[in-house]
């Protein structure tokens, strides 16, 4: 029998899923390792009040039983079993002895792989049976403040798995040394190596450098980065067929040219700083690249950083993205009109770039059928690509702040509409910097009333207007879309709920 600390677990009920148990289950039963380790559960909640030993499911879904041995943890397990056939769902198939010693081989590895490695490997002294399960865990996580002591430990650890492939590493701290900086990159290739499907790796205090060296992996899912510098060579994820996920955040790319992957589907680019040296873009090429967020508003406290807004490749396939350029960054100049330049040849602003005339964002994005365009500063991208706006065919919603509605002629809006032929949905929000959305104004268009003049808007159904109260601008903004028999009426605005 397996000694256990008195402790409260949460019993949820689990969904229909295989026997060898859903995610869920497998964090509940990981926790139940922690406390036989005698180490608290992950994410304990709330103890509940004396003598509470569970709860009506109507009221809540969290389920409290005090665990102090084998015969109250087989009690919690057939109470779990109730809960789960009162809510009409199976419940997961259960040993039937209720020890989790009866749990097959591969349930306990996946069990390990989501408590921290450490952790997994205490687990060798519970019993014999237990004395290399931690070696087949499918996951390695390691979070820490710091990374004093993990060398020595991950040398150990890795030497010992011999190898064994597993399907997620997860290393995440806030602050590191010079002599951790090689340890780390000799992980992340080790984890490659064993077969790894989603990689996460994360800094917070301090950017890590990674080697300039390209990513080959032919099992590589998901790939997640923050607070990293990347090279050049890196970014080529050419040698990565699996690539799907890609999450790029609050990272640095002094020097990259391209972001390239055939594979990857999902891309998310937030916060980061792009050549500091500000002689070239950056190119995003994924041409099987499903949904796009690119934004630059920076996550940290810090003064903006210079850097220049990327170049998006053609994405045919792209189904919904959102753009925003939060921040005053090189690509802004005050002195700029609406053709996005100054005038000023020494402008570094302006014409830091040699033969940069051609269309930034728009023409990736061309193919998109949900889109955010938010700006958030004086940038001249936008008015740039405007000169050379590419159709939107496949274009079905939209979304544009205040940057897009700039009265008295609107050319923004004017253009960026002569170019949506099949929107259905146009979504504006205006307000001023620090306000809240409070009011949105409903308009709508009778198709039976629709002059020659709006006839390429001939899909356009509905128009929302977000906005904190209805001043002067939202009043011109409302009278400038009644010229596309947009009407508007006080009986539809919205009180939103804050």
């Amino acid at each position: 029998m397996l000694p256990c600390s008195v402790h409260l677990l949460p019993l949820r009920a689990a969904p229909q899923c295989h026997p060898c148990f859903s995610d869920s289950s497998t964090q509940i039963l990981a926790s139940v390792v922690r406390v036989l380790m005698g180490m608290p559960a992950v994410r304990q909640p709330a103890k509940p009040p004396a003598g509470w030993y569970g709860a009506h499911p109507a009221t809540t879904k969290a389920f409290f039983l005090p665990v102090t041995g084998a015969s109250q943890y087989r009690r919690a397990l057939a109470v779990r079993r109730n809960v789960c056939e009162e809510r009409g769902k199976k419940a997961v198939a259960l040993p039937a002895s209720g020890h989790i010693d009866a749990l097959p081989d591969g349930v306990l590895h996946r069990i390990l792989g989501f408590v921290d490695a450490q952790e997994a490997v205490r687990t060798c002294v519970l019993a014999r049976r237990w004395r290399h399960l931690w070696k087949s865990a499918t996951a390695l996580r390691i979070v820490r403040d710091g990374l004093e002591g993990v060398p020595s430990f991950m040398e150990h650890l890795l030497l010992l798995r011999r190898g064994s492939p597993f399907d997620a590493f997860c290393l995440k701290f806030d602050v590191f040394e010079v002599g951790d900086v090689p340890h780390v990159n000799l992980w992340l290739r080790h984890a490659l190596l064993c077969n790894v499907r989603e990689l996460m790796l994360g800094a917070f205090y301090c950017f890590f450098p990674l080697d300039d060296l390209p990513v080959v992996s032919q099992h590589l899912r998901s790939l997640e980065l923050k607070y990293v510098i990347l090279g050049n060579s890196f970014c080529d994820f050419s040698g990565c067929p699996s690539l799907e996920h890609l999450s790029i955040v609050d990272c640095v790319l002094p020097c990259n040219k391209k972001i390239s992957s055939k594979s990857v589907k999902h891309l998310s680019i937030m916060s980061c700083i792009f050549n500091k040296n500000k002689e070239f873009r950056t190119h995003i090429y994924a041409p099987n690249l499903i949904s796009l967020m690119l934004d630059d508003k920076e996550s940290w406290d810090e003064p903006p950083q210079p850097w220049r807004t990327p170049v998006l490749d053609s994405m045919p396939s792209l189904q919904e993205a959102f753009v925003r350029l939060a921040y005053s960054n090189t690509d802004c100049c005050s002195n700029a009109d609406d053709s996005g330049y100054c005038g000023h040849v020494n402008c570094d602003s302006c014409y830091g770039i040699k033969h940069d005339s051609n269309c930034l964002l728009l023409e990736g994005l061309s193919e998109a059928k949900n889109l955010k365009l938010i700006a958030e500063s004086e940038t001249f991208v936008f008015k740039r690509d405007l000169k050379q706006c590419p159709t939107f065919s496949k274009l079905k919603t939209l979304l544009l702040n205040d940057y897009w509605s700039a009265a008295p002629d609107f050319p923004a809006l004017t253009c960026i509409l002569k170019h949506t032929p099949v929107l259905e949905k146009l979504r504006l929000q205006l307000f001023y910097k620090g306000s809240e959305h409070k009011l949105r104004i409903n308009g709508s268009r009778n198709p039976m009333e629709l002059s020659a003049a709006t006839e390429h808007l001939k899909n356009l159904k509905t128009v929302e207007i977000m906005c904190e109260v209805i001043d002067e601008r939202t009043i011109k903004v409302m009278k400038f879309l009644s010229k596309f028999d947009i009407r508007f009426s006080l009986d539809e605005v919205e009180i939103l709920e804050e």
